[in-house]
């Protein structure tokens, strides 16, 4: 079983026409056959009933397309993933003091987001000491605090 046959599989059951399928998918109407023969062979089970108006799946069929569509979203969003050539998504939680002083944030955040735009920043201001806790509760991710802190139960804190 591969993606390719998967495709072609869905395309034929929501266009419900090997023609019609073959013209959205850019290929040969004989390819597409050939190509849904050879997974339903390798599946050993008949997954299409065909007449000459339609194609409509067999009850197994229906069970495959439900997975075949959860698969090949899957498979497109690891394709995504992989073309953002960042390769970075997500969420950077950060916490900083009120009063940063010497540390000009905005401008960190500025640049980190225009290299990383896949990235959603969420920023939290509060004390030290609360921040410190929420760093190590893991509800931040990172955290801009002034002072010098000791190294911690094998994590570390830097100035």
């Amino acid at each position: 079983m591969e993606l390719r046959q998967l495709r072609h599989f869905a395309a034929v059951c929501e266009e419900q026409h090997f023609t019609r399928a073959a013209e959205l998918l850019g290929i040969t109407q004989s390819g597409l056959s050939a190509s849904v023969r050879a997974l339903e062979r390798d599946l050993g089970t008949q997954l299409l009933l065909r007449t000459t108006r339609r194609v409509i799946p067999t009850p197994t069929g229906r069970l495959l397309l439900t997975e075949a569509q959860r698969i090949l979203a899957a498979a497109d969003g690891l394709r995504e993933m992989v073309a953002d050539h960042h390769g970075v998504r997500g969420t950077l939680s950060l916490g900083t003091e009120q009063c940063m002083g010497v540390v000009g944030a905005a401008p960190l955040l500025h640049s980190y987001r225009s290299r990383h735009p896949e990235v959603a920043i969420s920023l939290q201001q509060a004390g030290t000491g609360q921040l410190l806790d929420q760093l190590r509760a893991g509800r931040l991710d990172a955290a801009l605090v002034a002072g010098t802190l000791l190294a911690e139960e094998g994590g570390t804190f830097g100035t």
